[in-house]
């Protein structure tokens, strides 16, 4: 019987939204079940779980009328522990997050307005997360029934461990191993996997191939006998391993630990490349608008901390669109990446540059020391751009104009030194382009009055 995602919002436009998101990535494997408020969700709970099915997640609006998604996420937890929940919440609100995780009932939460492909990745990990809980939980059982009826018979336990997809290593409450399966030895390539050595023995081959700071976390986790933990190592071959620990009780009373073991390097590879090509342009592989707004808002805030001055640049590369019309995309796009490699050039490595769309680019300096450091590069982004290009057997002659606007002085926020930079850089179009334009209020509200006035 298929499991069941369930959304929770008192917004019918955003509800119909977050389902039909989730039912085009994820309605192949899972049915989507629509809630429009606190009580209404509990309802549909009650009556999918009487029905027998599996609710796998619990995503909800953090702010509904009634029943908060805060207080509601905490009751289904005390329903349905094995639910996985995530917040929305239009707003950092610490205090009613930091409820739901004090209550052990949030998974994750997300942003609104939500980045698709972050609610994408986030819901993937979370249904992955419950079919691997809902795994080991079977795998638990399966051995706690095994122990129960065969005692020490050690080859059928063995046996079990041997089906599993991931390495198993079961130790008594003295920390002597009891077994461990062949997944396990392969994964950290031990050479006798039928050894019986002690547990300090194995977890030291263990240790010696992880990267210092998971050593160190691992090795805590290690001396915690009564704990539940997940995490991830990284080892120094720059494989990822994914950890499941888990006391083992028998009679109320813990008699060993579980430990299980999964490589997941190739599945952190996916996913990291999906988390870049979402952030990066995919023709330059320079930040897109989304990475660069990121990071000028980290920039500011740390001006502001400070007191330091941050210029914005706009440029935009002359007759890109002449070249484009006359050679093909195929050269503008070449065209493009070379312009990309000469203005890297000029660059400090604190300033970030990303494409912006089509042949306009934006960048900031951060901590410049006066206006002049923000004249100094933009005079050699215009140089560089001078010397002609040869690209597939053709000659091709551009320059750049560049509209430049300095924080304090010509905003205090992101949306507002953007929109300045842009009036200087058509400033800089005007003056002939192939040149450098600082924004000046002065001027601008001269130019509103002859336009308006």
């Amino acid at each position: 019987m298929r499991s069941v995602i369930i959304c929770v919002d008192d917004e019918p436009d955003i509800l119909r939204s977050l389902g039909d998101r989730l039912k085009r990535h994820f309605g192949k494997d899972y049915d989507i079940e629509l809630a429009s408020d606190g009580e209404d969700a509990i309802s549909l709970c009650a009556e999918l779980t009487a029905e027998g099915k599996d609710i796998a997640l619990i995503i909800s609006d953090r702010k509904m009328q009634g029943m908060g998604g805060d207080t509601l996420l905490i009751r289904l937890h005390a329903l349905y522990p094995k639910a996985l929940k995530i917040m929305l919440t239009g707003q950092a609100d610490a205090n009613s997050v930091g409820n739901v995780v004090n209550a052990g009932a949030l998974y994750r939460y997300i942003a609104k307005p939500w980045d698709e492909t972050d609610l994408i990745l986030t819901v993937a990990e979370a249904v992955r997360r419950f079919k691997q809980d809902k795994q080991l939980a079977e795998q638990n059982e399966l051995l706690r029934k095994t122990n129960a009826k065969l005692n020490s018979s050690l080859a059928l336990l063995l046996a079990s461990l041997e089906a599993t997809a991931d390495g198993i290593l079961v130790l008594d409450r003295a920390g002597k191993i009891v077994s461990y399966n062949q997944k396990f030895a392969s994964i950290w390539n031990l050479l006798d996997p039928n050894s019986t050595a002690s547990e300090d023995a194995v977890l030291d081959v263990i240790l010696e191939q992880l990267t210092e700071p998971d050593a160190v976390s691992f090795q805590i986790a290690i001396a915690q006998h009564n704990i539940e933990k997940h995490n991830f190592l990284k080892l120094k071959n720059g494989k990822i391993i994914e950890y499941y620990l888990r006391p083992q009780q028998l009679m109320g009373e813990i008699v060993g630990k579980l430990w299980s073991f999964r490589d997941v390097t190739q599945q952190k590879q996916i996913e990291a490349l999906s988390q870049h090509q979402a952030l990066h342009d995919a023709l330059t592989n320079l930040p897109n608008r989304i990475l660069f707004n990121q990071k000028l808002a980290a920039a500011l805030s740390d001006a502001a901390d400070y007191s330091k001055l941050l210029a914005v640049m706009f440029l935009d590369v002359d007759r890109f669109k002449e070249v484009n019309d006359t050679l093909g995309h195929l050269i503008g796009d070449l065209l493009l990446q070379n312009v990309v490699q000469r203005l890297m050039r000029c660059l400090r490595g604190t300033d970030v540059l990303a494409r912006w769309g089509g042949d306009e680019f934006v960048l900031f300096l951060p901590g410049i020391r006066r206006r002049e450091d923000a004249s100094d590069i933009a005079c050699r982004l215009v140089e560089e751009l001078q010397p002609q290009f040869r690209l597939n057997g053709h000659c091709v002659n551009v320059t750049a104009s560049i509209g430049i606007a300095i924080y304090p002085d010509d905003g205090a926020d992101s949306n507002t030194l953007l929109h300045n930079a842009d009036v200087a850089l058509y400033k800089a179009k005007r003056s002939g382009r192939n040149n450098y334009q600082y924004y000046s209020a002065r001027e601008q509200e001269m130019e509103n009055n002859i336009m308006f006035g």
